[in-house]
């Protein structure tokens, strides 16, 4: 405790800050982290509802698809590969047949993650600035048999010049969008999807909390919002992908996206805090509401109104029910308490891609269906023109809304401090 002192009076004359804005954590911290047995990873997990992609296929009478996108070469070959968006050109791309059998087609140096961790029939290797990924594609199309076939493909992602070169290549071949069978497919989680969206929202809930109960008043966004990712990645076992910590307090608080910043949390501010970030290519996004070190009576009585609000309409979130729907009971809701709904949707289904149908909007008539994980959040403000917005993982079943994230208790106005 001592050597932790005098380090944090070391810094704050050096930085001629508040020593309370450096936190060095003490070992019975990381004694509170709950610990994981084992690193998990895409191994030996069925991610893919390989039996949804088939009879999409089937339906749009597919004789195979092509994944582009990060979220569909994750999807189908279980490799989760954060250079696919660093460097867009370098493409990875995955052939799957109709009897869902998928190839992979990807650059050669990433060879060693793709033993390690792809789970794909076999696997097609180009040298890059030497030949060219769509071509590698196509022969492995040919090989096939397909070059006659009709192949579905993401047209909104694939580009026009990768698209001429495979017509160019492959000119009796059909290849028309693909996108929906592999929305459609994502839609519905598979059981071990379930569990690692469940892990994911726990931790990240459980990060959160640990790093709320060290949040003293005059502490900066951004030192709050580094102990949240500290935390995090402490207690989580699998790959994490840019890890976040969120916190928008004051001023701040409004600003929907706001990136956490010097700003000194005062007494009695609200603040939206929380954590974002991908794991095995999976994202999740948790937040919560607090006041920092007390909280005025009307802060409390705004915030139960909205904790009714969203948690009533979250017991909506059932099998059978439109998407428009849970919309229009929201914002009927908000407006009998009196307060005003400022976002245009109040939650959609989400994993590998963030945001994907359905969407609880207006126009989005889809059913909800069992198994499906949503991310249900939106922002309100009350008569004065306070913000309130939370966010939490949902699961349909048939038995009712499950939360994943049940960590913090949010039916109630937090206290900073107070965990």
């Amino acid at each position: 405790m001592k050597l932790q002192q005098l380090f944090c009076s070391w810094r704050a004359r050096q930085h001629r800050l508040s020593p309370v804005l450096f936190w060095w954590p003490t070992v019975d911290y990381w004694q509170r982290l709950p610990q994981s047995t084992k690193r998990e990873t895409m191994s030996g997990a069925t991610f893919c509802n390989r039996a949804a992609l088939l009879e999409g296929m089937r339906r749009y009478g597919f004789d195979a698809l092509i994944a582009a996108t990060p979220a569909n070469v994750t999807y189908t070959s279980g490799l989760d590969l954060y250079t696919q968006t660093l460097i867009p050109d370098r493409m990875v791309m995955t052939l799957t047949d109709a009897n869902g059998v998928s190839l992979l087609i990807i650059w050669s140096g990433e060879r060693d993650k793709v033993e390690r961790d792809a789970q794909v029939a076999s696997v097609s290797y180009y040298v890059e600035f030497g030949q060219s990924p769509v071509a590698t594609l196509a022969a492995a199309i040919t090989r096939q048999g397909l070059q006659r076939g009709r192949i579905g493909v993401e047209t909104r992602f694939f580009s026009i010049a990768a698209f001429q070169e495979l017509t160019r290549l492959l000119p009796e071949a059909s290849f028309v969008d693909g996108e929906e069978v592999f929305t459609e497919a994502r839609m519905i989680k598979t059981a071990d999807e379930i569990a690692l969206l469940r892990r994911v929202a726990r931790v990240m809930d459980r990060a959160t909390q640990l790093a709320a109960g060290l949040a003293r008043p005059d502490e900066s966004e951004r030192s709050f919002a580094g102990r949240i990712v500290a935390n995090l990645l402490a207690l989580a076992q699998e790959e994490v992908s840019g890890p976040d910590g969120i916190v928008a307090a004051g001023p701040n608080a409004p600003v929907m996206h706001h990136v956490s910043s010097h700003h000194p949390i005062r007494r009695g501010e609200m603040v939206r805090y929380g954590a974002k970030c991908s794991i095995l290519g999976y994202w999740c996004i948790i937040l919560r509401m607090a006041a920092m070190a007390e909280a005025a009576p009307h802060q409390i009585d705004s915030y139960a109104r909205f904790a009714d609000i969203y948690h009533s309409t979250l017991e909506m979130l059932h099998p059978g029910v439109r998407a428009c729907d849970v919309y229009t009971a929201c914002r009927q809701h908000v407006e009998r308490h009196g307060m005003r709904l400022i976002s245009e949707k109040v939650g959609h289904s989400t994993g590998l891609v963030f945001r994907e149908p359905p969407i609880l909007q207006p126009a989005d008539h889809r059913i909800l269906q069992p198994n499906m994980v949503l991310a249900y959040d939106y922002l309100i403000l009350d008569e004065h023109g306070a913000p309130f917005h939370i966010e939490d993982r949902v699961l349909v079943t048939e038995r009712g809304p499950v939360t994943l994230s049940d960590v913090i208790d949010t039916r109630t106005l937090a206290i900073l401090g107070e965990y």
